[in-house]
Protein backbone atom coordinates (compact mmCIF):
# COMPACT_ATOMS: atom_id res chain seq x y z
CA UNK A 1 0.00 0.00 0.00
CA UNK A 2 3.09 2.29 0.36
CA UNK A 3 2.76 5.76 1.90
CA UNK A 4 -1.04 5.28 1.55
CA UNK A 5 -0.49 3.17 4.78
CA UNK A 6 -2.95 2.03 7.63
CA UNK A 7 -4.76 3.75 10.68
CA UNK A 8 -7.17 3.04 12.86
CA UNK A 9 -10.81 4.84 13.15
CA UNK A 10 -13.86 3.28 14.43
CA UNK A 11 -15.68 1.92 11.04
CA UNK A 12 -14.06 2.09 8.39
CA UNK A 13 -14.56 0.28 4.42
CA UNK A 14 -12.12 -1.95 2.56
CA UNK A 15 -12.52 -0.37 -0.72
CA UNK A 16 -11.10 -2.39 -4.06
CA UNK A 17 -11.77 -1.20 -7.80
CA UNK A 18 -15.47 -2.41 -7.62
CA UNK A 19 -17.87 -0.78 -4.98
CA UNK A 20 -19.94 -4.31 -4.98
CA UNK A 21 -16.93 -5.40 -3.55
CA UNK A 22 -16.53 -3.16 -0.51
CA UNK A 23 -16.42 -4.91 3.03
CA UNK A 24 -16.74 -3.49 6.33
CA UNK A 25 -13.64 -3.70 8.96
CA UNK A 26 -14.58 -2.29 12.13
CA UNK A 27 -10.91 -1.41 13.23
CA UNK A 28 -8.85 -0.10 10.86
CA UNK A 29 -9.31 1.70 7.25
CA UNK A 30 -7.56 -0.09 4.46
CA UNK A 31 -6.97 1.67 0.93
CA UNK A 32 -6.43 -1.38 -1.00
CA UNK A 33 -6.79 0.73 -4.21
CA UNK A 34 -4.96 4.09 -4.09
CA UNK A 35 -5.97 5.90 -7.11
CA UNK A 36 -7.28 8.99 -5.12
CA UNK A 37 -5.05 9.36 -2.66
CA UNK A 38 -1.62 8.98 -5.42
CA UNK A 39 -3.61 11.22 -7.24
CA UNK A 40 -4.32 13.62 -4.76
CA UNK A 41 -0.76 13.19 -4.17
CA UNK A 42 0.60 14.22 -7.84
CA UNK A 43 -2.10 17.24 -7.82
CA UNK A 44 -0.31 18.48 -4.32
CA UNK A 45 3.08 18.42 -5.59
CA UNK A 46 2.15 20.36 -8.92
CA UNK A 47 -0.42 22.57 -7.66
CA UNK A 48 1.32 25.54 -5.91
CA UNK A 49 4.14 25.29 -8.49
CA UNK A 50 3.90 28.82 -9.78
CA UNK A 51 3.89 30.26 -6.17
CA UNK A 52 7.07 27.79 -5.57
CA UNK A 53 8.44 29.27 -8.62
CA UNK A 54 7.94 32.87 -7.69
CA UNK A 55 9.26 32.70 -4.15
CA UNK A 56 12.46 31.09 -5.47
CA UNK A 57 12.63 34.09 -8.30
CA UNK A 58 12.25 36.47 -5.24
CA UNK A 59 14.98 35.13 -3.09
CA UNK A 60 17.22 35.28 -5.97
CA UNK A 61 16.65 38.93 -6.90
CA UNK A 62 17.16 39.87 -2.75
CA UNK A 63 20.80 37.41 -3.00
CA UNK A 64 21.65 39.20 -6.11
CA UNK A 65 21.00 43.07 -4.90
CA UNK A 66 23.29 41.99 -1.63
CA UNK A 67 26.09 41.06 -3.29
CA UNK A 68 25.86 43.21 -6.18
CA UNK A 69 29.32 45.07 -6.82
CA UNK A 70 30.76 42.64 -4.04
CA UNK A 71 31.71 39.92 -6.28
CA UNK A 72 31.96 39.09 -10.16
CA UNK A 73 28.56 40.78 -11.77
CA UNK A 74 28.69 38.35 -14.26
CA UNK A 75 28.75 35.47 -12.26
CA UNK A 76 25.75 36.64 -10.65
CA UNK A 77 23.61 37.43 -13.67
CA UNK A 78 24.57 33.74 -14.82
CA UNK A 79 23.76 31.91 -11.88
CA UNK A 80 20.16 33.95 -12.25
CA UNK A 81 19.52 32.85 -15.43
CA UNK A 82 19.97 29.42 -13.98
CA UNK A 83 17.31 29.48 -11.44
CA UNK A 84 14.90 31.13 -13.97
CA UNK A 85 15.58 27.84 -16.68
CA UNK A 86 15.24 25.83 -13.53
CA UNK A 87 11.92 27.67 -12.45
CA UNK A 88 10.86 27.55 -15.26
CA UNK A 89 11.13 23.76 -15.94
CA UNK A 90 9.71 23.13 -12.91
CA UNK A 91 6.51 25.11 -13.86
CA UNK A 92 6.85 23.42 -17.50
CA UNK A 93 6.03 20.08 -16.01
CA UNK A 94 3.28 21.01 -13.60
CA UNK A 95 1.18 22.80 -16.32
CA UNK A 96 1.95 20.03 -18.61
CA UNK A 97 0.32 17.96 -15.78
CA UNK A 98 -2.91 20.28 -15.54
CA UNK A 99 -3.54 19.33 -19.02
CA UNK A 100 -3.87 15.59 -18.91
CA UNK A 101 -6.67 13.70 -16.89
CA UNK A 102 -5.77 12.76 -13.61
CA UNK A 103 -3.60 10.13 -13.47
CA UNK A 104 -2.07 7.98 -10.52
CA UNK A 105 1.40 9.05 -9.39
CA UNK A 106 3.37 6.60 -11.61
CA UNK A 107 7.23 6.25 -11.28
CA UNK A 108 7.80 8.11 -14.87
CA UNK A 109 5.92 11.25 -12.60
CA UNK A 110 8.20 10.47 -10.00
CA UNK A 111 11.37 10.38 -11.33
CA UNK A 112 11.11 13.64 -13.67
CA UNK A 113 10.03 15.87 -9.98
CA UNK A 114 13.42 14.14 -8.62
CA UNK A 115 15.30 15.32 -11.30
CA UNK A 116 13.68 18.78 -10.84
CA UNK A 117 14.28 19.36 -7.82
CA UNK A 118 17.84 18.13 -8.10
CA UNK A 119 17.97 20.84 -10.48
CA UNK A 120 16.95 23.22 -8.11
CA UNK A 121 18.57 21.94 -5.09
CA UNK A 122 22.28 22.46 -7.27
CA UNK A 123 21.80 25.64 -8.81
CA UNK A 124 21.14 27.07 -5.25
CA UNK A 125 23.70 24.87 -3.73
CA UNK A 126 26.28 25.45 -5.96
CA UNK A 127 26.92 29.59 -4.38
CA UNK A 128 29.36 28.30 -1.81
CA UNK A 129 31.50 27.14 -4.67
CA UNK A 130 30.92 30.73 -6.37
CA UNK A 131 31.16 32.88 -3.39
CA UNK A 132 32.47 31.55 -0.47
CA UNK A 133 34.80 32.79 0.98
CA UNK A 134 33.02 35.37 0.49
CA UNK A 135 33.53 39.32 2.16
CA UNK A 136 34.30 38.72 5.29
CA UNK A 137 31.30 39.60 8.30
CA UNK A 138 27.71 40.47 7.55
CA UNK A 139 28.21 38.22 3.90
CA UNK A 140 29.46 35.14 4.89
CA UNK A 141 25.93 35.34 7.21
CA UNK A 142 23.65 36.08 4.63
CA UNK A 143 25.10 33.52 2.23
CA UNK A 144 24.60 30.81 4.69
CA UNK A 145 21.18 32.53 5.97
CA UNK A 146 19.64 32.86 2.46
CA UNK A 147 20.44 28.66 1.60
CA UNK A 148 18.90 28.12 4.73
CA UNK A 149 15.53 30.31 4.16
CA UNK A 150 15.37 28.81 0.18
CA UNK A 151 15.87 24.93 1.91
CA UNK A 152 13.23 25.77 4.05
CA UNK A 153 10.58 27.59 1.71
CA UNK A 154 10.72 24.59 -0.45
CA UNK A 155 9.12 22.46 2.08
CA UNK A 156 5.05 23.79 1.65
CA UNK A 157 6.23 22.30 -2.39
CA UNK A 158 7.60 18.85 -1.60
CA UNK A 159 5.42 17.54 1.31
CA UNK A 160 3.27 14.94 -1.08
CA UNK A 161 7.10 13.49 -1.66
CA UNK A 162 9.53 14.04 0.62
CA UNK A 163 12.08 11.97 -1.33
CA UNK A 164 12.31 14.66 -3.85
CA UNK A 165 12.75 17.58 -0.53
CA UNK A 166 15.35 15.30 0.50
CA UNK A 167 17.18 15.12 -2.26
CA UNK A 168 16.46 19.43 -3.09
CA UNK A 169 17.73 19.74 0.65
CA UNK A 170 21.25 17.42 -0.04
CA UNK A 171 21.72 19.43 -3.41
CA UNK A 172 21.22 23.17 -1.48
CA UNK A 173 23.21 22.62 1.68
CA UNK A 174 25.65 19.56 1.26
CA UNK A 175 27.90 21.96 -0.43
CA UNK A 176 27.58 24.68 2.18
CA UNK A 177 28.19 21.84 4.62
CA UNK A 178 31.22 20.88 3.17
CA UNK A 179 33.08 24.04 2.60
CA UNK A 180 32.42 25.02 6.11
CA UNK A 181 33.23 21.63 7.49
CA UNK A 182 36.78 21.95 5.68
CA UNK A 183 37.61 25.41 6.75
CA UNK A 184 40.24 26.21 8.79
CA UNK A 185 38.04 27.96 11.75
CA UNK A 186 36.57 25.92 14.49
CA UNK A 187 33.95 28.20 13.86
CA UNK A 188 33.56 27.28 10.56
CA UNK A 189 33.12 23.58 11.78
CA UNK A 190 30.37 24.41 13.98
CA UNK A 191 28.19 26.39 11.55
CA UNK A 192 28.68 23.03 9.39
CA UNK A 193 27.52 21.09 12.35
CA UNK A 194 24.24 23.60 12.81
CA UNK A 195 23.77 23.15 9.10
CA UNK A 196 23.64 19.36 9.08
CA UNK A 197 21.13 19.36 12.51
CA UNK A 198 19.40 21.99 10.60
CA UNK A 199 18.69 19.77 7.70
CA UNK A 200 18.18 16.65 9.23
CA UNK A 201 14.98 18.82 11.55
CA UNK A 202 13.75 19.66 7.90
CA UNK A 203 14.26 16.17 6.44
CA UNK A 204 12.14 15.02 9.21
CA UNK A 205 9.76 17.68 9.68
CA UNK A 206 8.83 16.96 5.78
CA UNK A 207 8.26 13.35 6.71
CA UNK A 208 6.21 14.11 9.23
CA UNK A 209 4.08 16.73 7.43
CA UNK A 210 4.17 14.03 4.48
CA UNK A 211 2.41 11.47 7.18
CA UNK A 212 0.09 13.89 8.21
CA UNK A 213 -1.12 14.84 4.28
CA UNK A 214 -1.54 11.62 3.78
CA UNK A 215 -3.69 10.51 6.94
CA UNK A 216 -6.36 13.58 5.98
CA UNK A 217 -6.34 12.19 2.42
CA UNK A 218 -7.06 8.80 3.52
CA UNK A 219 -9.91 9.77 6.19
CA UNK A 220 -11.26 12.10 3.48
CA UNK A 221 -11.72 8.87 1.10
CA UNK A 222 -12.42 6.85 3.62
CA UNK A 223 -15.46 8.98 4.93
CA UNK A 224 -16.54 9.25 1.20
CA UNK A 225 -16.38 5.56 0.30
CA UNK A 226 -18.88 5.47 3.75
CA UNK A 227 -20.70 7.71 2.30
CA UNK A 228 -21.45 5.67 -0.72
CA UNK A 229 -21.70 2.39 1.40
CA UNK A 230 -25.21 0.66 1.76
CA UNK A 231 -24.47 -0.19 5.49
CA UNK A 232 -26.27 -3.78 5.39
CA UNK A 233 -24.81 -5.16 2.02
CA UNK A 234 -22.15 -3.34 2.06
CA UNK A 235 -22.44 -2.78 -2.00
CA UNK A 236 -22.83 0.82 -3.56
CA UNK A 237 -25.60 3.35 -2.12
CA UNK A 238 -28.22 4.95 -3.99
CA UNK A 239 -25.97 8.05 -4.19
CA UNK A 240 -23.37 6.03 -5.66
CA UNK A 241 -25.15 4.42 -7.92
CA UNK A 242 -26.76 8.27 -9.44
CA UNK A 243 -23.20 9.29 -9.80
CA UNK A 244 -22.39 6.68 -11.61
CA UNK A 245 -25.05 6.25 -13.81
CA UNK A 246 -24.74 10.12 -14.35
CA UNK A 247 -21.42 9.94 -14.67
CA UNK A 248 -21.27 6.98 -17.33
CA UNK A 249 -24.43 8.39 -19.38
CA UNK A 250 -22.62 11.22 -20.28
CA UNK A 251 -19.51 9.24 -21.48
CA UNK A 252 -21.50 6.81 -23.05
CA UNK A 253 -23.08 9.76 -24.85
CA UNK A 254 -19.94 11.26 -25.93
CA UNK A 255 -18.34 8.08 -27.29
CA UNK A 256 -21.19 6.89 -28.76
CA UNK A 257 -20.90 3.68 -27.09
CA UNK A 258 -23.97 1.36 -25.94
CA UNK A 259 -24.87 1.73 -21.68
CA UNK A 260 -27.03 -0.94 -20.33
CA UNK A 261 -28.81 -0.94 -16.85
CA UNK A 262 -30.28 -4.01 -15.25
CA UNK A 263 -32.92 -3.62 -12.11
CA UNK A 264 -32.98 -6.88 -9.71
CA UNK A 265 -35.60 -8.01 -7.22
CA UNK A 266 -35.72 -10.19 -5.15
CA UNK A 267 -39.36 -12.36 -5.34
CA UNK A 268 -41.34 -12.37 -2.82
CA UNK A 269 -39.31 -10.69 0.22
CA UNK A 270 -42.03 -9.44 2.13
CA UNK A 271 -43.15 -13.30 3.00
CA UNK A 272 -39.53 -14.05 3.14
CA UNK A 273 -38.96 -11.60 5.65
CA UNK A 274 -42.61 -12.26 7.11
CA UNK A 275 -41.68 -15.59 7.85
CA UNK A 276 -38.03 -15.65 8.53
CA UNK A 277 -37.67 -12.40 10.52
CA UNK A 278 -36.12 -9.36 9.40
CA UNK A 279 -32.62 -10.65 10.70
CA UNK A 280 -32.64 -13.28 8.28
CA UNK A 281 -33.81 -11.15 5.75
CA UNK A 282 -30.92 -8.87 6.11
CA UNK A 283 -28.70 -12.12 6.04
CA UNK A 284 -30.34 -13.01 2.75
CA UNK A 285 -29.65 -9.51 1.36
CA UNK A 286 -26.04 -9.92 1.77
CA UNK A 287 -26.06 -13.25 -0.05
CA UNK A 288 -27.63 -12.08 -2.72
CA UNK A 289 -25.76 -8.55 -2.69
CA UNK A 290 -22.47 -11.24 -2.74
CA UNK A 291 -23.90 -13.47 -5.14
CA UNK A 292 -24.42 -10.18 -7.60
CA UNK A 293 -21.28 -8.81 -7.21
CA UNK A 294 -19.24 -12.39 -8.07
CA UNK A 295 -21.22 -12.43 -11.13
CA UNK A 296 -19.68 -9.37 -12.40
CA UNK A 297 -16.32 -9.99 -14.36
CA UNK A 298 -15.08 -6.02 -14.96
CA UNK A 299 -13.80 -4.11 -12.64
CA UNK A 300 -15.82 -1.18 -14.33
CA UNK A 301 -19.32 -2.60 -13.80
CA UNK A 302 -21.06 -1.35 -10.40
CA UNK A 303 -24.08 -2.93 -8.53
CA UNK A 304 -25.57 -1.13 -6.29
CA UNK A 305 -28.60 -1.63 -3.50
CA UNK A 306 -31.05 0.27 -5.30
CA UNK A 307 -33.36 0.07 -2.71
CA UNK A 308 -35.38 -2.38 -0.15
CA UNK A 309 -35.34 -5.57 -2.09
CA UNK A 310 -33.83 -4.30 -5.05
CA UNK A 311 -30.60 -4.28 -6.91
CA UNK A 312 -29.52 -1.86 -10.09
CA UNK A 313 -26.51 -3.14 -11.88
CA UNK A 314 -24.80 -0.23 -14.45
CA UNK A 315 -22.93 -1.87 -17.22
CA UNK A 316 -21.18 0.75 -19.40
CA UNK A 317 -19.62 -0.45 -23.13
CA UNK A 318 -21.50 -3.60 -23.25
CA UNK A 319 -24.24 -4.63 -25.87
CA UNK A 320 -27.65 -6.16 -25.36
CA UNK A 321 -26.39 -9.78 -25.95
CA UNK A 322 -23.43 -9.44 -23.49
CA UNK A 323 -25.61 -7.85 -20.95
CA UNK A 324 -28.17 -10.41 -20.83
CA UNK A 325 -25.74 -13.24 -20.42
CA UNK A 326 -24.67 -11.57 -17.35
CA UNK A 327 -28.19 -10.86 -16.57
CA UNK A 328 -28.51 -14.87 -16.43
CA UNK A 329 -25.32 -15.27 -15.01
CA UNK A 330 -26.44 -13.85 -11.89
CA UNK A 331 -30.14 -15.31 -12.04
CA UNK A 332 -28.07 -18.37 -11.89
CA UNK A 333 -25.76 -17.31 -8.75
CA UNK A 334 -28.71 -16.48 -6.79
CA UNK A 335 -30.58 -19.52 -7.50
CA UNK A 336 -27.93 -21.65 -7.12
CA UNK A 337 -27.19 -19.94 -2.99
CA UNK A 338 -30.24 -22.54 -2.23
CA UNK A 339 -31.22 -20.06 0.58
CA UNK A 340 -34.82 -21.93 1.56
CA UNK A 341 -38.09 -19.96 0.93
CA UNK A 342 -41.02 -21.76 1.70
CA UNK A 343 -42.91 -18.34 0.83
CA UNK A 344 -41.71 -18.28 -2.84
CA UNK A 345 -42.82 -21.05 -5.62
CA UNK A 346 -39.46 -22.17 -6.52
CA UNK A 347 -38.70 -23.46 -2.96
CA UNK A 348 -35.93 -21.03 -2.32
CA UNK A 349 -34.53 -17.43 -3.19
CA UNK A 350 -34.92 -16.19 -6.73
CA UNK A 351 -34.63 -12.93 -8.27
CA UNK A 352 -36.60 -11.29 -10.88
CA UNK A 353 -34.64 -9.31 -13.36
CA UNK A 354 -35.36 -6.43 -15.99
CA UNK A 355 -32.58 -5.11 -18.28
CA UNK A 356 -32.46 -1.87 -20.94
CA UNK A 357 -29.43 -1.16 -23.33
CA UNK A 358 -29.25 1.70 -25.32
CA UNK A 359 -26.47 4.46 -26.77
CA UNK A 360 -27.28 7.99 -24.08
CA UNK A 361 -29.42 10.42 -25.70
CA UNK A 362 -27.34 13.66 -23.85
CA UNK A 363 -30.53 15.63 -24.75
CA UNK A 364 -32.17 13.02 -21.94
CA UNK A 365 -31.59 11.78 -18.55
CA UNK A 366 -30.53 8.51 -17.14
CA UNK A 367 -33.77 8.66 -15.47
CA UNK A 368 -35.41 7.04 -18.91
CA UNK A 369 -32.98 4.23 -18.60
CA UNK A 370 -33.88 3.59 -15.25
CA UNK A 371 -37.80 3.66 -16.44
CA UNK A 372 -37.10 1.24 -19.09
CA UNK A 373 -35.51 -1.01 -16.34
CA UNK A 374 -37.91 -0.96 -14.46
CA UNK A 375 -40.73 -1.43 -16.77
CA UNK A 376 -38.78 -4.80 -17.94
CA UNK A 377 -38.82 -5.52 -14.24
CA UNK A 378 -42.16 -5.00 -14.38
CA UNK A 379 -42.75 -7.77 -16.80
CA UNK A 380 -40.24 -9.94 -15.27
CA UNK A 381 -42.50 -10.50 -12.21
CA UNK A 382 -45.81 -10.17 -13.85
CA UNK A 383 -44.68 -13.34 -16.18
CA UNK A 384 -44.06 -15.79 -13.38
CA UNK A 385 -40.62 -14.32 -11.37
CA UNK A 386 -37.00 -15.51 -11.55
CA UNK A 387 -37.18 -14.53 -15.14
CA UNK A 388 -35.41 -11.91 -17.32
CA UNK A 389 -36.79 -9.23 -19.32
CA UNK A 390 -35.55 -6.83 -21.86
CA UNK A 391 -36.44 -2.91 -23.29
CA UNK A 392 -34.72 -1.35 -25.62
CA UNK A 393 -34.97 2.73 -25.08
CA UNK A 394 -37.51 2.32 -28.46
CA UNK A 395 -39.63 0.27 -25.48
CA UNK A 396 -39.13 -3.03 -27.74
CA UNK A 397 -39.12 -5.94 -25.35
CA UNK A 398 -35.94 -8.01 -25.47
CA UNK A 399 -37.46 -11.02 -25.39
CA UNK A 400 -41.07 -12.40 -26.24
CA UNK A 401 -43.41 -12.12 -23.40
CA UNK A 402 -43.62 -15.76 -21.86
CA UNK A 403 -39.92 -16.82 -22.45
CA UNK A 404 -38.62 -17.94 -19.70
CA UNK A 405 -34.67 -17.22 -18.24
CA UNK A 406 -33.84 -20.81 -18.69
CA UNK A 407 -34.02 -20.04 -22.61
CA UNK A 408 -32.52 -17.25 -22.95
CA UNK A 409 -29.51 -18.76 -24.68
CA UNK A 410 -31.58 -19.24 -27.15
CA UNK A 411 -31.73 -15.27 -28.40
CA UNK A 412 -28.29 -14.30 -27.99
Amino acid sequence: MGTAGRYMVDSIIRYSRKPSEWTVDKTMFVATDPHHVSTQQLAQLHRFAGIGCLSSLVNALIFIAFFWGHVENVQLLVWLAAVMVAASARLLNAREHRRTERVMLSSQQSSTVLLLAALNGVVWGVLPVLLYPAPEGVYQVFLIFMLSIASASALPWYIALPGAYVTYLFCVLAPMILVLATGAEAVEQMMALMLFIFAGTLAITARTMHDGLMEALQKYFGYQQMANVDTVTQLANRRALDETLAAEWKRAARSRLPLTLIMVDIDCFKNYNDIYGHQEGDACLNQVAAALARSLRRSGDLVARYGGEEFAVVLPQMARNEAMECAERMRRAVADLGVPHSGNTQGCVTVSLGGATCIPDPRQAPAVLIKEADDALYQAKKAGRDQIRWKSMAGRSGLEEGSDANNISNTL
